[in-house]
């Protein structure tokens, strides 16, 4: 479910408006993630470490209301989702084919991992890689995560198809590596600024790594 916000009384119709014209508000930030607690905990339980990961990023956008902001009406209007989901190209063969598939949100992680298990084991190389996308082209309820976990990045830039930038968050994971005893990864997330700030972002990254380190399961 999503509902049209009254842009007349909503507090950031000033901010919106300065960055509407904008060829592209997109700003894309990467940092590092502390990941060693639940890289471990899947390894003793035998849980994919991708799915909790995603986990994760689909909880720190539902959490904050910011990130289920997206403009839409040809950039007149925005929407705030209810609850947004997760995009993501699963690798299918070798070669490196992807086909994207899209996980529901769920609150309790024991509820959203066998589902999303399920819906990423369904697909396979002879699947329409942008089946969703294509049966799904007004749905906006989503961020996009790209998971390389044999690429470690510093930075990253996304493809925008809107002149003023995405609406929906795109965010990449990258590769694990231990540094000072730690293990990180790091995330990238490009979002509009018309919708949210590095406050928010902030808010963000927090969630994804408290979820990461603290026992929700």
């Amino acid at each position: 479910m999503k509902h049209k916000l009254d842009l007349a009384t909503w507090e950031r119709n000033s901010v919106f408006k300065f960055f509407q014209d904008f060829t592209d508000s997109s700003v894309a930030v990467t940092t590092e993630i502390d990941c060693g607690d639940a890289f471990t905990y899947c390894k003793v339980n035998h849980k994919s470490f991708a799915i909790f990961c995603l986990y994760a990023m689909a909880r720190g956008e539902n959490e904050v209301r910011e990130m289920r902001y997206r403009i839409e009406d040809d950039g007149q209007s925005v929407y705030e989702y209810d609850r947004v989901g997760i995009l993501t190209p699963i690798k299918v063969n070798e070669a490196g084919k992807f086909v994207e598939v899209y996980l529901r949100y769920h609150e309790d992680f024991n509820t959203f991992y066998p589902e999303a298990y399920r819906t990423i084991h369904s697909v396979n190389e002879h699947s329409d890689p942008y089946e969703y996308t294509t049966t799904h082209a007004d749905d906006q309820g989503m961020m996009t995560v790209s998971i390389t976990p044999d690429l470690y990045f510093t930075s990253i830039k996304t493809t925008s198809r809107n002149r003023f930038g995405n609406s929906y968050p795109l965010a990449n994971i990258g590769k694990v590596v231990t540094r000072e005893g730690r293990m990180v990864m790091p995330v990238a997330v490009n979002f509009n600024h018309a919708l949210m700030d590095g406050f928010n972002i902030s808010r963000f990254f927090k969630i994804v790594e408290n979820t990461l380190k603290n026992s929700v399961l």
